[in-house]
């Protein structure tokens, strides 16, 4: 596990519009994870732990072994989770070395209390891919 500094975040779209006051405070819920070709970040079926946002690397999406997304910088992965804390609902698997910022779920509700702002972006990309 490794510390993400401001300057990370903000190359991140997601955060990209945030000063750095409000990126400092994100940055003390947030975490470094590295993945090799292969690995598999999240398992469909299993419990919800953390929220991905891809730095660098390629990740597939798959439902029931079908692709349903190939991924990469910027993108978000494991948000679902943040509007149904139930069982996964796909498998995401590394195309290529990974380094993503992990939010871990519980995290999450924190962040909800007090950068409300930042919360809404990560529920509406959700809401759209679960829409899907």
């Amino acid at each position: 596990m490794t510390d993400v500094d401001v300057d990370r975040l903000a190359k991140l779209p997601l955060f990209g519009e945030l000063d750095h006051h409000d990126l400092a405070h994100v940055a003390a819920w947030v975490t470094e994870k590295r993945f090799a070709d292969g690995d598999v970040l999240i398992e469909e079926g299993g419990l919800p732990s953390d929220v991905y946002l891809i730095e660098n690397g390629t990740v597939d999406v798959t439902h029931e072994e079908q692709l349903i997304a190939s991924l990469g910088p910027g993108d978000v992965v494991g948000e679902i989770a943040l509007l149904d804390p139930q069982r996964r609902t796909a498998t995401v698997t590394a195309t290529s070395a990974v380094r993503a910022v992990a939010l871990s779920v519980d995290d999450f509700a924190s962040m909800d209390e007090e950068m409300p702002e930042i919360t809404k972006q990560l529920r509406e990309i959700a809401e759209r891919r679960r829409e899907r």
